[in-house]
């Protein structure tokens, strides 16, 4: 499965120094991550003037059963690191969900 088909991607928030506003999706690379209650909070660098902002990634509803156990599973993935949000979103990260009452199939790669 793909990020984008488990996880919910917030948009960027105001830059963190609100010296530019506009980070996009595919001119920032997430250069750290830290777990929150209900989220994994992205740390976002634009390369060109250093720029930084913050993303989450959310599990969707449907999954909400299973929230604690894929956003452990996100945070342990070191493939996020140094992706675009674009980038993310299409993250093949080799999970099958048999169900939504907790249990998990993980996929060999």
């Amino acid at each position: 499965m793909k990020i984008k088909e488990i996880f919910a991607i917030g948009g960027i928030t105001e830059s963190i120094d609100g010296r530019s506003p506009f980070l996009d999706w595919n001119n920032c690379t997430i250069e750290n991550k830290s777990m929150s209650k209900d989220s994994l909070i992205l740390k976002l660098k634009r390369k060109s003037d250093g720029e930084e902002g913050i993303s989450h990634l959310r599990v969707q509803d449907k999954f909400k059963s299973i929230e604690s156990q894929l956003l452990n599973l996100a945070f342990a993935n070191s493939k996020i690191i140094g992706l675009t949000l674009n980038n993310l979103s299409d993250l093949e990260i080799g999970l099958e969900i048999q169900n939504f009452r907790g249990r998990l199939n993980i996929k060999n790669e």
